[in-house]
């Protein structure tokens, strides 16, 4: 029961700091009911079965409408990566049009529209760096959530954690594409936070998103995770911009790592990671290994030329059979498979023009994280700029995720994208208008 008095004193909580601070506590909402998903839970039938996220993003979508001209200083032109979204998802819209499976590929553009108006809407709200430690912690909160409930159950299927996802990620790989960039934010919250309640907060959430990922086993999560923290740790050590005792503050948090990581990977979690090279095509017939996947990316490339403005949402899983290699064993019976990358499931669904328009939508997000580091770092801001760094290692980690997945419509890849969106308002489009004499919201 102590899930569902969670998921009571959340709503409650957010609902009145809502009323009585921001709009954006509902967001925090949101991605607790994102975690929570009670369907999935064996606690989902002691609340009420109401389609709580529809009506969070309504309400949102109301205040906005409401204080649309309150919210103008944050534009939505500025921000590149938007457009690049904006224009990916037209792209799918059109797509609807000649989509060899209508129906699938209908309910796919709600769900890309349905996050791509909040991502806008959250934009919006979202009007000083409070706010955005707001939604970054809730994120953290609520994925540390999700650890904590794989880590009671642990390997429950075929060697690893199966079946109580979120609703875009049911399975066990996207899960952990989706909690693992929420490791990074957490290491900068726990290195930044002075108090000691704030740190050991922050601990526990990392102990238990660590072993959730040990529980979870997907490899590509744990290739985003070590490429992440290892560019962030790496930064923050050798960075110019050093606070008292930052480096042996670093080395610390490196050896309580590893001793953590030691107690929670046990010999199976290194089995399967040690997969990752030595996986070939003869475990075909049993599991879609690493190497099998590029038989598929292969075959997205062949069905490219002869759909070059894309098939449509699973438009690859149907054409499938003609383009994937004879190498390649059926499973179940069947050679339909999925093509187990989002740049290739983008290339599939919406061609190469979406396909340009989606890479352009990662690298701006890049490119403005680095705009607002070199601003940040002129600046001497040293928290700051280590806030933007996590940002632009959590978007990697699950950008390096997704490459071994198809994650295309996952709500996390567009949360990262809105916080690098955010992040440049914040520290570059506002400082600048302070700079020239119109000062930005100081709420």
């Amino acid at each position: 029961m102590l899930s569902v008095l969670f998921f009571v004193l959340t709503f409650c909580t957010t609902i009145t700091l809502a009323i009585r601070q921001s709009a954006v506590y509902l967001f925090v909402l949101y991605q607790a009911y994102y975690f929570f998903n009670p369907n999935t839970k064996w606690w989902g039938s002691y609340i009420p079965d109401i389609s709580y996220s529809f009506y969070i993003v309504l309400t949102l979508l109301v205040i906005t409408i409401i204080n649309w001209t309150k919210l103008s200083e944050n534009k939505l032109v500025a921000i590149p990566q938007f457009m690049f979204m904006y224009f990916t998802a037209f792209l799918y819209f059109v797509a609807s049009f000649y989509a060899i499976l209508p129906d699938v590929h209908a309910i796919a553009f709600d769900a890309i529209l349905t996050v791509t108006v909040l991502v806008t809407i959250i934009y919006k709200l979202v009007r000083t760096e409070e706010h955005l430690d707001i939604i970054l912690i809730g994120y953290v909160t609520f994925a540390g959530y999700m650890g904590y409930y794989v880590s009671q159950f642990g390997r429950t299927t075929n060697g690893r954690f199966e079946g109580a996802g979120m609703v875009d990620s049911p399975d066990a790989n996207g899960l952990g594409a989706a909690l693992a960039p929420a490791v990074i934010i957490c290491l900068y919250y726990l290195w930044c936070k002075p108090k000691w309640w704030a740190k050991l907060f922050f601990g526990i959430i990392g102990i238990y998103l660590a072993n959730s990922l040990v529980q979870i086993g997907s490899r590509g999560a744990f290739l985003g995770v070590l490429f992440g923290l290892t560019v962030f740790i790496w930064i923050l050590y050798f960075s110019k911009l050093q606070r008292k005792n930052q480096k042996s503050g670093v080395v610390a948090l490196v050896f309580i790592g590893l001793i953590g990581l030691s107690v929670v990977a046990d010999s199976a979690f290194w089995e399967r990671m040690g997969t990752i090279k030595t996986q070939d095509v003869e475990s075909a017939a049993e599991q879609e290994s690493g190497s099998t996947r590029v038989y598929f990316w292969l075959a997205a490339i062949k069905m490219a030329k002869d759909h070059p403005f894309g098939a449509g949402a699973s438009g690859f899983i149907y054409y499938s059979p003609i383009y994937i290699s004879d190498a390649v064993q059926d499973t179940g019976g069947s050679r339909n498979r999925a093509v187990h990358s989002t740049w290739f499931e983008v290339l599939s669904e919406i061609g190469y023009l979406g396909f340009i328009s989606f890479v352009g939508m990662i690298l701006y997000s890049f490119v403005t994280i680095f705009r607002t580091m070199k601003k940040l770092k002129e600046e001497k801001q040293i928290e700051q700029y280590f806030k933007v760094l996590a940002i632009g290692c959590a978007l990697s980690c699950f950008v390096i995720s997704m490459t071994f997945l198809n994650r295309f419509r996952a709500e996390i890849l567009y949360w990262c994208i809105l916080y690098t969106a955010i992040a440049y308002n914040i520290f570059v489009l506002k400082s600048d208008l302070a700079i020239r004499g119109e000062p930005p919201a100081t709420r």
